[in-house]
């Protein structure tokens, strides 16, 4: 617990994790976008939306399958070693119960669908759950100790292991099974890489305590995660239910990227800040810098990260998926803007479930589901275009609550997120005048698309760098301690 007494090591620390973990994220997930490329142009819109109605299924039963294991040992501050070996028992039950679900839930699942194909897909994907639940307390015990760099292994072997089997099996003519395989592949690779790299192994050592404390704090994770899970799926199952697999095929490929760039740094916020805040909760002035620290340097990233791929997924889809895939790209330009502005709301989340307060979320659900079911439903009326459409506007309602929400609870003020969050605002607003300026050019393809990119990034830095210059050189001195070990008088 040395962290908790020197903020300096505490800090550096935590940017060591964000960094290797958001590598480790991008290694993996790059991975996967070069495995979409392909498998776009061997399978077709329909395979995409059979395999994504099963996604959704197994998103819903691996909250089962993991029952906020994860959260509940790294929230965790004494008697780790019987909390660790009573999830592991519990990861071993809850895993094979999940299965058996997905076994006797896929016949309902197609006819919600109206997909017959879905029944064996999913049967044999639900083999994913126990064992990805098996790997659940070496991942989470890695990521206690802040030990990203160590993650990284798995993270990336995973991903490279299912894109691999996905497209040999694609080749050989297996359809959508190429993509079951796939994931089964690699979540069996990442789970057995974990236990190998976290180095611990149940002793079997159990306290009654222990075991209800982690009870409790993983039955408000679960609840939280099936809302959040329902939240984020409800375009799915509304997309797939009203539009049909092909729909769905088009809309999922239109999350893809910005689930690469965007939602990959909210995991990553998610899964460093939650050990960081929780060592300072007990310190509100740190906690305080801390969390506006999160939100500053997030939207510093996701901003232009957001407006970038809105503005060049035109150029963007047809160049790297085909022309099969035109469909998908005014819902990418669309989701990419969403996901931005959602990208903020995810910190605060966070922060509850560091001071022990993740019901906070729950009570919000009450609020944010069957709005965010309303206006997709409503919007589906105009296609994927208009559920996507609405991402957006559900997005703008969420961040709204969520801050109104945590600024009252900690008793922070609108002023000191306005100060985070103005320098990312401002450039980014000056990056897309220019990039729509831009798009007056005649350069098409490969080249339109690349001039873009280089255009938009020398903007959004240059204004930065005259609006914020001391945040920027403070975070790149930070960066500069932290990697190459330069003593604090340099």
């Amino acid at each position: 617990m040395a962290n908790e007494s020197n903020p300096r090591d505490l800090k550096q620390k935590t940017i060591k994790g964000i960094f290797w973990s958001y590598l480790s994220f991008v290694g993996g997930k790059g991975l996967t976008f070069v495995t979409t490329i392909v498998l776009a142009r061997l399978l077709l819109p329909e395979q995409f939306g059979v395999i994504g109605y099963c996604l959704i299924a197994i998103q819903y039963l691996d909250i089962l399958n993991s029952a906020g294991i994860n959260d509940s040992l790294i929230a965790r501050r004494d008697k780790l070693e019987e909390a660790a070996n009573a999830a592991f028992v519990a990861n071993i039950i809850l895993g094979l119960f999940s299965f058996g679900l997905a076994w006797v839930l896929a016949p309902s699942v197609a006819v919600f669908f109206k997909t017959p194909e879905i029944v064996p897909v999913l049967r044999v994907l639900g083999l994913s759950l126990p064992i990805s639940g098996l790997g659940l307390v070496p991942d989470a015990l890695l990521r206690r100790q802040l030990k990203f760099r160590t993650i990284l292994i798995p993270d990336v072997s995973r991903n490279f292991m299912k894109g691999v089997t996905s497209i040999v099996c694609a080749m050989f003519g297996l359809g959508v099974w190429s993509l079951v395989w796939g994931q089964i592949a690699g979540i069996f690779t990442g789970s057995v890489l974990a236990w190998f790299l976290a180095g611990w192994r149940p002793t079997w050592r159990f306290d009654p305590e222990s075991t209800r404390a982690i009870t409790r704090y993983g039955f408000h994770i679960v609840l939280i995660e099936i809302a959040g899970a329902f939240r984020n799926n409800v375009d799915y199952l509304l997309v797939g239910r009203i539009l049909g697999p092909a729909a769905l095929g088009y809309y999922t490929m239109s999350f893809r990227i910005p689930e690469l760039l965007i939602r990959s740094l909210n995991n990553v916020i998610g899964s460093v800040s939650l050990p960081t805040l929780a060592i300072t909760q007990s310190d509100k002035e740190k906690l305080h810098s801390f969390y506006f620290g999160y939100l500053r340097y997030l939207s510093l990233f996701v901003a232009p990260i957001a407006v970038g791929l809105a503005m060049t997924a035109q150029e963007f889809i047809p160049l790297f998926l085909s022309d099969t895939w035109l469909p998908a790209v005014i819902p990418t330009m669309l989701i990419s803007l969403a996901i931005g502005v959602a990208a903020l709301g995810y910190v605060p989340g966070v922060l509850y479930k560091a001071i022990g307060r993740p019901e906070v979320l729950n009570r919000m659900a009450v609020v944010k589901i069957p709005l965010a079911f309303f206006i997709l439903w409503y919007s589906t009326r105009w296609g994927i275009n208009g559920v996507a459409a609405g991402q957006i506007a559900l997005s703008v309602i969420s961040i709204t609550l969520d801050t109104l929400v945590a600024n009252y609870l900690m008793n922070y003020k609108i002023h000191d997120l306005i100060k985070a969050v103005f320098p990312s605002v401002l450039a980014v607003v000056v990056m897309a005048i220019v990039l729509f300026i831009v798009d007056f050019t005649p350069l098409l393809g490969l080249w339109g698309f690349l001039f873009k990119v280089v255009v938009g990034a020398l903007v959004y830095i240059g204004t930065l760098w005259l609006v914020v210059r001391d945040t920027v050189k403070n975070g790149m001195l930070m960066l500069k301690k932290t990697f190459m070990k330069v003593s604090p008088s340099s």
